[in-house]
């Protein structure tokens, strides 16, 4: 019995610690743990999104192929060393009488092409250029899903600043509808008023409603554009006079984006890819040279002792293909006009792109100003207009209109502040340039935004 016991607590023993070696082995429930109170800025998110969106992984991958078919491509210049093993076992008579009736061969083979046309050297070239080509597309990848991030960022601000501004239109109008009571209950007013106010709440109520389900969607939108779940404590809240002041780049967009954008880049090599295609295909036109030698034993007992050995050159040169090879050269040379055409549309892409956010950022500042100004014009009044209503020398009427007025002149603020900031957003991938080069240079001073928040 004591035996019994022993053995129970020792079996238990081990269990715990096997547990313990699970739990401390396992580093991302731990991970997770620690990791779930920490706040991500937008830096942060963007360089999460680098290691977790599935676009940039994909596109990853991409240049990864492309980089072993450069290597395959590479491959053909090297020589190549074989090694045979052969048995043989002769039925019969035959037509040809071998020399043994059980034959063993071991053979080692050297091949390698002297000359070519120069078409493994072209081949080389055009899959250097196309990885290239898949390079620069990763980049613009890469810029895509930083202009997701930052805008769904901002979007996320955005739907909580519209949040702040609804709840403090429910708390006025609960307020409000608490002055109304007040002054029904002392038989200044009729209840008719009481009963506007009523649904003056209620519609406050359904906007703050509206607004709460906006910043759950804009967090679900975040949370696609980085790659990975969040919560709304990881996404530190920041009010719109909080943002980091924006202004115009002192720059000439429009220049900045033909140097930069990866797409230019892309199509110009591939288009250069098409045309070393071409020279590969015009190199299977001219003679082929290359040189094969082989060691080998050949005997009819395993392991052959003597051996033989042979050394050739060998050319040749192919004379009527049917217009394979002429056909195959334009094939490639039209591809490369193709891309050139392609790339003059892009110009012109480009500087429609350009344009467009750089006219969007521009109205959006304005209208940040504009935006402002009206924000104190509302504050002012309402304040007004709900002290006339108090002394009774305003309507109610008054007081809903100068609130809802004042709701209004806050929503606006927020999306022009946060127009600004996609429109500068829009401006940065539309030029391709990284935010820290486009900030680099002189700038503009007389615009900026988040120079005072909503109320």
């Amino acid at each position: 019995m004591p035996n019994v016991i022993v053995r129970r607590f020792m079996f238990m023993i081990a269990l715990c610690c096997l547990l313990f070696l699970v739990l401390a082995m396992d580093k991302s429930v731990w991970g997770e743990e620690v990791n779930s109170d920490v706040q991500y800025s937008l830096a942060d998110l963007i360089a999460i999104a680098e290691q977790q969106n599935p676009l940039l992984k994909a596109a990853q991958e991409q240049v990864n192929q492309a980089r072993a078919r450069e290597l395959q491509s590479a491959s053909q210049l090297a020589p190549k060393l074989d090694a045979n093993l052969i048995y043989a076992h002769e039925y019969g008579g035959g037509i040809k009488e071998s020399k043994y009736r059980d034959t063993y061969k071991a053979a080692l083979s050297f091949t390698h092409t002297l000359y070519n046309g120069d078409s493994f050297e072209a081949s080389l070239r055009a899959a250097t250029l196309n990885r290239k080509a898949l390079e620069a597309d990763l980049l613009r990848t890469k810029q895509s899903v930083e202009n997701d991030v930052r805008k769904s960022y901002y979007d996320l601000q955005r739907a909580r600043a519209q949040l702040r501004v609804a709840q403090e239109s429910y708390d006025l109008a609960l307020e409000h509808l608490k002055q109304a009571k007040s002054l029904y209950e002392q038989g200044v007013i009729a209840v008719n008023e009481v009963l506007r106010t009523q649904v003056d709440v209620s519609t406050a109520e359904l906007n703050l409603i509206q607004a709460q389900n906006g910043t759950r969607v804009a967090l679900n939108t975040l949370e696609k554009a980085v790659g990975v779940t969040l919560s709304f404590s990881q996404v530190p809240e920041i009010a719109p006079k909080e943002e980091t002041r924006l202004s115009l780049p002192k720059i000439d967009p429009y220049a900045t984006a033909l140097q930069k954008r990866p797409e230019l880049v892309s199509l110009d090599d591939s288009r250069k890819a098409a045309e070393e295609l071409a020279k590969a295909a015009a190199g299977q036109a001219r003679p082929s040279i290359s040189i094969q030698g082989e060691t080998s034993y050949y005997e009819d007992e395993f392991f052959p002792n003597s051996d033989d050995w042979n050394l050739s050159v060998i050319a040749s040169w192919r004379l009527y293909d049917r217009g394979e090879i002429k056909n195959k050269i334009e094939e490639n040379k039209a591809m490369a006009r193709e891309l050139l055409a392609r790339i003059d549309d892009l110009r012109n892409q480009i500087r429609l792109e350009v344009s467009t956010a750089w006219q969007n950022m521009e109205s959006a500042l304005q209208r940040v100003h504009v935006a402002e100004d009206q924000v104190k014009t509302a504050e002012e009044d309402y304040r007004m207009a709900l002290r006339r209503y108090v002394e009774q020398v305003g309507t109610n009427i008054d007081v809903l209109d100068a609130r809802t007025a004042l709701t209004d002149a806050n929503t606006s603020f927020v999306n022009a502040v946060y127009d600004a900031y996609a429109a500068y957003s829009d401006l940065i991938y539309s030029i391709g340039a990284s935010e820290e080069d486009l900030m680099s240079g002189d700038q503009e001073s007389n615009v900026e935004v988040g120079k005072e928040g909503a109320r």
